[in-house]
């Protein structure tokens, strides 16, 4: 009888350690050290290591196709720097209330693309979350093609990318670059937004670029920066073909100052809002808003339309320039068109140099308006329409080291791969990234029918379904146990 007590009251034990096991494994870590693809999977508080350091090939290749993130999302975290260089590719991901993170430091010379990327998000929930990453030298993350809904009523909405504090200071440099190419936002708060308690820094080459983009309905600017920005060392930030439709919100906040120096480049270009003001700047508490422009750096703000700029004239943006030049050209406030440095300086914008729509200035020369003045070339052209001519190893349009994707971009090409709604950009012959409806993209990125899918072939769940087996599992061992024991 003691024997028995003893087996029977073991049990609850036994089954305590059983369940609790399970639940620890339900999410799953795993660490990339080779090439490998993972195609179909569902993300549910995953988390995925880079850790490249033992390897010994030249390029590490990943690849994420299909994947469904949900719950508590999906977690890419840098690791250790390498020598093998890292070429990963998050393709036609489906993401329902929940949120991918990239955080951490990413390889060196890495190139990082999410692309074709929906997202039906909760109130609140941003899409991708970059809070604590680091970008060094020749790093290209690219999002692309993304589409995010919130709910209509929704008091408070996240952004697209949210970009905040974390656990290291988020920082681009050394010829790293983020691109935010063609990102879509309804009843969200903003495209992008960044809040990261301290400077928001692009030093010796670093670009962070948004171009293409949509707010429909948006609770905040497009692009919404609460911290100061900082362009160093021929560096480059740009917004450029954008739009804000259906609400009174800007395209740009920027709270906190922004700083441009050392053949930095600031552009603002081709972009338009429906109501409202193009711009806000928070004065400080003086009632001043510091924008300081310096080094032979250029800003320029070209095309741009809307019912007032949101500068008042006294508060001068810029507000402080040395040799550097600030552009203006083709802009329309109100519906009229700013023709001259007054027109401009009514507006708030401080502008000292006129460029027409070739490029041009009003010297005949090209403005270089679209271009870092660190990475072009010595001399003037008078070629129309005016191309940035960019030094050694520098590639158009703006002359950045790594590969701009705005280069020769168009917003709809046509796609001829079978079953296809969008092509890649950089492969439209041969690569899909988002498939018709009833089809579902494969690992060579062709599009095969959902209708042939069996259920062997339906989507792996490493974590969440995975966990809840697992768990069930563990119950049922636990539930014969006694039945034994009795």
């Amino acid at each position: 009888m003691a024997a028995f007590a003893r087996r029977f009251c073991a049990l609850p034990l036994l089954c305590a350690v059983l369940v609790l096991a399970a639940v620890l494994v339900s999410a799953e870590s795993s660490t990339v050290t080779g090439d490998v693809t993972m195609l179909d999977k569902l993300f549910d508080s995953d988390t995925i290591t880079l850790d490249l350091s033992a390897s010994t090939a030249a390029v590490v290749t990943v690849q994420l196709i299909n994947s469904q993130v949900s719950g508590g999302g999906l977690t890419v975290r840098g690791a250790v720097s390498s020598q093998a260089r890292l070429s990963m590719s998050v393709t036609g991901t489906t993401v329902t209330q929940a949120t991918i993170f990239f955080t951490g430091p990413m390889p060196s010379n890495a190139d990082i693309r999410i692309v074709s990327t929906t997202g039906t998000l909760a109130s609140a929930q941003s899409l991708f979350d970059f809070s604590g990453l680091v970008l060094d030298t020749n790093v290209t993350l690219v999002v692309e093609n993304t589409a995010v809904t919130w709910p209509q009523d929704a008091r408070t909405a996240g952004s697209v990318l949210l970009i905040g504090a974390g656990s290291n200071s988020m920082v681009i440099k050394n010829n790293a670059a983020v691109f935010v190419l063609n990102a879509n936002a309804v009843n969200g708060a903003s495209v992008v937004s960044v809040d990261i308690g301290s400077d928001f820094a692009l030093i010796n080459g670093g670009v962070f670029a948004i171009d293409y983009s949509r707010c429909d309905k948006c609770s905040r600017a497009l692009v919404d920066i609460q911290s100061p920005l900082t362009a160093t060392g021929s560096s480059l930030f740009r917004l450029s073909n954008c739009k804000v439709i259906d609400s009174s919100n800007s395209l740009l906040t920027s709270a906190g100052g922004i700083t441009v120096a050392e053949k930095s480049a600031y552009l603002i270009h081709d972009s338009a809002v429906a109501s409202g003001s193009l711009f806000s700047f928070p004065p400080d508490g003086q009632g001043s808003y510091s924008f300081v422009v310096s080094g032979g750096s250029i800003v320029s703000f070209l095309n741009l339309e809307g019912p007032a700029t949101g500068v008042a004239s006294e508060l001068a943006v810029p507000s402080t320039a040395d040799n550097s030049k600030i552009m203006g050209g083709g802009c329309k406030i109100a519906g009229v068109p700013l023709t001259d440095l007054p027109s401009y300086s009514n507006h708030g914008l401080q502008v000292n140099a006129l460029v027409r729509d070739n490029g041009l200035g009003t010297d005949n020369t090209c403005a270089n308006a679209n271009c870092i003045p660190g990475y072009i070339q010595s001399g003037t052209s008078t070629v129309t329409p005016c191309t940035c001519k960019c030094s050694t190893n520098h590639k158009p349009p703006s002359c950045t080291l790594v590969v701009d994707p705005t280069l020769n971009y168009k917003e709809s090409d046509d796609c001829i791969v079978p079953n296809c709604a969008t092509c890649d950009r950089l492969n439209p012959t041969t690569r899909c990234t988002a498939c018709n409806a009833g089809y579902k993209l494969t690992n060579t990125h062709t599009c095969e029918s959902t209708a042939v899918i069996t259920s062997s072939t339906a989507p792996t769940a490493p974590s969440g379904a995975a966990g809840a087996h697992t768990t069930a599992l563990a119950v049922a061992v636990c539930v014969a146990a006694t039945l034994y024991a009795l």
